[in-house]
């Protein structure tokens, strides 16, 4: 005991010392796992309480970047993960440990990695030309990664590297990133897509378009309840440098204002709501609290909700069929009771009346013609056999009796109107002010 006593005096005097001498930003925080909080410097990896005191050192016995590995507690146990190939190391004795059967495929560079339920998983990566849009798990039986089946029925994101990402104990969400060309795969594309991948039906859901600039430098650390803390470096040095909240749950984009630009994040890690980094050999922490709620400042919805606007769409669109159904269905009812000539008579309101057939002749000049002379009508209905004051009587009659027939089951007041004409006075004009009630 009072060796190892010595030996971690000997290690954080060493420590202490070498930090003096060399550059105080080497330092780069891992991860927590709740109550710990885990440093590396070089192939050593120290593991220190939030009193800033060494507890335990471990060694990580390979040249892999930092960039290349992902901290997570696994198993309740400190566990390195390559995010480009196969590797997982984790502590055994003192000392990192490969605890995987695979190898270093350079498959998924750049992949989200993350523990869902006590399982590893991956999502996504870039490697030999093309990115991954699948996600992978690590399987304690075959000490393997293994293909993370989804509902056959579900849509596809495009294959993503580099994405932000978080995730609930229901949702995967993840934007931003990069894609590659599929005809030229060099070529990076900005990924704009918002996507959410459900465990418990196992589909994913295309959220929209990101309403946020996705091709800004950033830093992001997931903050829990599926947001994402984000620490923008705009491409234009004159913006400078910014901070927001990525609230994918709630469809929410937040700006954080009066945020410390001089805080990276790039290394730090979320403990009781509080953010952590590590910087001059010390512990640096800053409560998000003020940041979550007096400090934010509205910037509308994260993302365009296609889905929404779809549904949306669809709604109105069936709303504008049922109503045009219904103006069809109204004026074809309407138009059913319509007046309409027939060969013996006229149907109204879908009953048929009889004419006799000097009346018929006489109702349908006065339907087609907008004006009708006497004459006309006289010649229409004139009969050889009878005199010129027989032919001229029925004519007045037939007009008389075909009015009052038609004016009473109409219910109007005069169905056929008359006037002098304006060429000759001794002429009259017959015509019907309800003619264009006919369908003709």
């Amino acid at each position: 005991m009072k060796i190892r006593l010595l030996f971690l005096l000997f290690l954080t005097i060493s420590f202490s010392l070498y930090t003096q001498e060399n550059n105080q930003g080497i330092f780069t925080i891992l991860g927590n796992d709740t109550k710990h909080f885990y440093v590396k410097n070089g192939n050593t990896v120290y593991k220190k309480n939030y009193n800033d005191s060494f507890l335990d050192t471990l060694f990580f016995k390979n040249p892999t970047s930092l960039n290349d590995i992902k901290f997570v507690t696994f198993k309740n146990k400190p566990t390195l993960v390559s995010k480009g190939g196969g590797m997982v190391w984790q502590v055994e004795n003192d000392t990192f440990k490969r605890i995987d059967n695979s190898f270093n495929h350079k498959m998924t560079n750049g992949s989200a990695v993350f523990v869902h339920n006590d399982t590893l998983m991956k999502f996504g990566g870039y490697g030999y030309w093309s990115d991954r849009n699948f996600f992978t798990y690590f399987s304690e039986t075959t000490s393997e990664w293994e293909f993370y089946p989804i509902n056959p029925t579900s849509m596809l994101p495009q294959g993503t590297s580099k994405p932000n990402f978080s995730h609930t104990d229901t949702n995967f969400y993840f934007s931003g990133g990069v894609k590659h060309d599929h005809k030229n795969p060099v070529i990076e594309i900005p990924n704009n897509e918002v996507w959410r991948f459900n465990f418990n039906n196992k589909t994913w859901t295309d959220l929209g378009t990101a309403n946020f600039n996705y091709t800004d430098i950033n830093q992001t650390v997931c903050i829990g309840k599926g947001r994402l803390f984000k620490a923008i470096y705009s491409r234009n040095s004159t913006q400078g440098r910014s901070a927001a909240i990525h609230d994918y749950a709630n469809n929410e984009l937040y700006e954080i204002e009066r945020f410390n630009p001089s805080f990276g994040i790039d290394s730090a890690f979320i403990n009781n709501d509080t953010l952590y980094n590590y910087r001059n050999n010390k512990l640096i922490g800053i409560s998000l609290e003020p940041y979550l709620s007096q400090e934010l400042t509205s910037k509308g919805s994260l993302y365009l909700d296609t889905n929404a606007l779809f549904k949306n769409l669809r709604e109105f669109t069936s709303i504008i069929l049922i109503l045009l159904l219904l103006i069809v269905l109204y004026l074809y009812s309407k138009n059913r009771k319509r007046p309409k000539l027939t060969e013996t008579g006229f149907k109204f309101n879908r009953v048929h009346h009889p004419l006799s057939s000097n009346e018929l002749k006489v109702l349908n000049l006065l339907v087609y013609n907008k004006r009708v002379e006497s004459k006309n009508i006289l010649n229409t209905i004139y009969d050889k056999q009878l005199s010129s004051a027989q032919n001229n009587r029925i004519k007045l009659e037939t007009v008389e009796n075909l009015n009052t027939k038609v004016s009473n089951i109409m219910g109007v007041k005069n169905f056929i109107n008359s006037k002098k004409s304006l060429k000759d006075q001794r002429m009259l004009i017959y015509y019907s002010n309800f003619r264009s009630d006919f369908i003709l």
